[in-house]
């Protein structure tokens, strides 16, 4: 289970809000791909048929929020 941990006077409620926030922006990946590509939807389905495997600091991003430095990038691999 990952857990994501901000300060605050309320450090309890404030780790939950941030939590369930980051849940509902990357429980959708064609959001967050959004802000980088211009046909989301189009590249996942290549992804899917092509076996192409993404890495890089985007990647890490969008599992732990906030964890990329401020130029990231995709590594994408065919």
């Amino acid at each position: 289970m990952l857990m994501l941990y901000i300060k605050g006077k309320d450090s309890i409620v404030n780790k939950l809000i941030f939590m369930l926030e980051a849940y509902r922006e990357r429980k959708n990946p064609v959001r967050y791909l959004r802000l980088y590509f211009t046909n989301p939807k189009g590249l996942l389905n290549i992804i899917a048929e092509v076996n192409i495997y993404i890495s890089g600091s985007c990647v890490i991003d969008y599992f732990v929020p906030s964890s990329a430095e401020p130029y990231f990038d995709f590594n994408i691999y065919v």
